[in-house]
């Protein structure tokens, strides 16, 4: 049983979280008659099927998104799939405003009634046939759900849900790199409740975390054998996949602390954290070298955009540490339009030499080239070993930045990187959620 400090703590944030009945109906209102209107416009034979939160009723309040599903014979291909369905929303919404979104292949994404609607072609499968896509295992995910899940069992979900968005921590694209909403779910269901989930949780250690509900593995060797992430979640319809693989190592540390700070300490700042104004955000930054890049993106799809933001945001991180300067934290954040890479530094400027290591005294040739590519060095042999020490071309963040924009890694969709600008102090404040993203979730 809980202490009663947290079992009141739960109850409140429960009664916050929860859709109201007038709430439910609207979405499920709008959910069916989307199923209907759309499944009449597609061919005999494609069945159609509601998914994801709002089937389950695992939704929060105020974020009822539908997710529809078109399912098709084997028969037919994944463009054809694709064309069948756009046609069928274009002609049921005629004035909707029709974006086409992409998973592993395109899908159709409109709002109807403020609630945004996904409509996603797929193969109808039964449990055991070879998915053909990874979109087909989610109505299995569904059934699945549906038949484990116990009807109180779906207002923890919502508590953990909650408590993960609150923490940075929920979403398994590339962005967030935290729990999906299926994640959750069978958290729920092999932990019991919200607070079975962080007691577990609480006693993770470094090591390998597993779950297999299904006992598809005889033990953990086999699973440490398949899998190479640290937390592993068998996915009960897919034996060859780990549903826990998008989180982070970073993410599930994170997420082990929350756990065992909310037990030290129950409060419903960890579901509704506060929020931080520019004079509290400038008040934590002072006296730190806290630094931004500024650059306009391409606007592409935000799995592609992600990945390539987390990769220059990695290199530069790279350039920096190679370049002597000792990395303290970096979070990368994107409007859409613009993107800042968030660097926190412990050196506010370098000395105004570098020292580089040589080759072993003893290795002549060696020796010989390594003076020969560091023509204006004075060189200095110290423990067997030569090393030259050189003047730096610049010492501070800026021109870090100047150097790494002229010559260095920088992905396809972000070239607008090298005509970049280094923001600090007051400049970084119009990137208040970022910024606060940084100091909430570092």
């Amino acid at each position: 049983m809980a202490p009663e400090s947290m079992e009141k703590t739960l109850q409140n944030v429960l009664k916050k979280v929860t859709p109201g009945e007038k709430e439910r109906e609207e979405v499920e209102g709008i959910a069916r008659e989307a199923e209907v209107r759309i499944g009449e416009l597609l061919p005999s034979g494609v069945k159609t099927m509601l998914t994801g939160s709002v089937k389950k009723g695992t939704f929060l309040a105020e974020e009822g998104d539908v997710d529809l599903f078109a399912l098709f014979p084997h028969s037919y291909s994944k463009e054809l799939m694709f064309e069948e369905v756009r046609g069928a929303v274009e002609s049921a919404y005629p004035k909707a405003k029709m974006e086409i979104a992409y998973a592993e292949h395109p899908y159709v994404k409109f709002h109807l009634n403020g609630k945004k609607i996904d409509v996603v072609p797929a193969y109808l499968m039964v449990e055991g046939e070879r998915i053909k896509s990874a979109v087909d295992r989610s109505q299995l995910h569904t059934r699945y759900v549906l038949e484990k899940m116990e009807e109180g069992q779906k207002g923890e979900v919502l508590l953990l849900k909650k408590f993960l968005k609150a923490n940075g921590l929920y979403g398994a694209e590339i962005k967030t790199l935290g729990f999906s909403g299926y994640l959750c779910e069978l958290l729920i269901i092999a932990y019991g409740d919200f607070e079975g989930v962080l007691k577990a949780a609480s006693k993770w250690g470094n090591g390998k975390v597993a779950l297999d509900l299904e006992a598809y593995y005889a033990n953990e060797k086999e699973l440490w054998a398949r899998f190479p992430e640290q937390f592993i979640v068998v996915d009960p319809v897919d034996s060859e996949r780990n549903v826990a693989a998008p989180v982070s190592a970073a993410n599930f540390s994170r997420f082990i602390n929350a756990c065992r700070k909310f037990l030290m300490k129950p409060s419903e700042e960890f579901f509704f954290p506060k929020k931080m104004n520019a004079a509290g955000i400038g008040k934590w930054a002072r006296g730190r070298n806290l630094y931004g890049i500024e650059f306009a993106n391409e606007k592409i799809v935000d799995d592609v955009l992600w990945g390539q933001i987390r990769r220059v945001g990695a290199a530069f991180g790279d350039f920096l540490s190679a370049n002597g300067f000792t990395m303290v934290g970096s979070h990368p954040y994107s409007d859409g339009k613009k993107t800042i890479l968030l660097f926190e530094v412990k050196e506010k400027e370098l000395p105004k030499e570098k020292e580089m290591r040589g080759p072993l005294s003893q290795m002549k040739e060696d020796c010989v080239k390594f003076r020969s590519k560091h023509k204006k060095a004075k060189f200095v042999e110290r423990e067997g070993r030569l090393f030259a020490i050189e003047k730096r071309r610049w010492r501070d963040f800026s021109g870090a930045f100047r150097e790494y924009a002229k010559k260095g890694f920088v992905p396809s969709h972000l070239g607008g990187i090298r005509k970049g600008k280094v923001l600090s102090g007051k400049g970084l404040i119009r990137y208040k959620e970022g910024l606060e993203e940084y100091i909430r979730y570092r």
